[in-house]
């Protein structure tokens, strides 16, 4: 195509060259293309700066996050409960999934490490 051989050319800065519909699509194309892999690479350097890698022993303990709900029954208001609460890591289960138990040995279930805690 023309475009193609401007480029190679390196004339693409006269800018009273006419360019056909597809090879003023292929411009257009190559630019976003450009852009979006640039912000991409910034968007990800950004991200990356607020996340962690973490990564719990067997046998550690750490804190779990609480997910007890209020109840009008029993007189519980999880507002004013422990957000947090004492466990220890019984087996890692994949990169992100821990089984954990509490400190008397009984399970409790399966946490992502974004709900544990040091």
């Amino acid at each position: 195509s023309t475009y193609s051989l401007l480029k190679k050319l390196n004339l693409l800065d006269d800018r009273s060259l006419k360019f056909s519909r597809q090879d003023s699509f292929d411009i257009v194309w190559e630019i976003a293309c450009k852009r979006m892999l640039e912000k991409h690479s910034e968007n990800e350097k950004k991200y990356n700066l607020r996340s962690r890698v973490v990564s719990y022993a067997v046998g550690q303990e750490v804190f779990r996050r609480n997910f007890e709900q209020s109840s009008c029954q029993t007189g519980y208001n999880a507002k004013f409960g422990p957000s947090f609460v004492k466990a220890r890591v019984r087996k890692k289960l994949g990169s992100a999934y821990y089984e954990l138990e509490d400190l008397q040995g009984k399970p409790v279930g399966i946490y992502h490490a974004k709900d544990i805690h040091q």
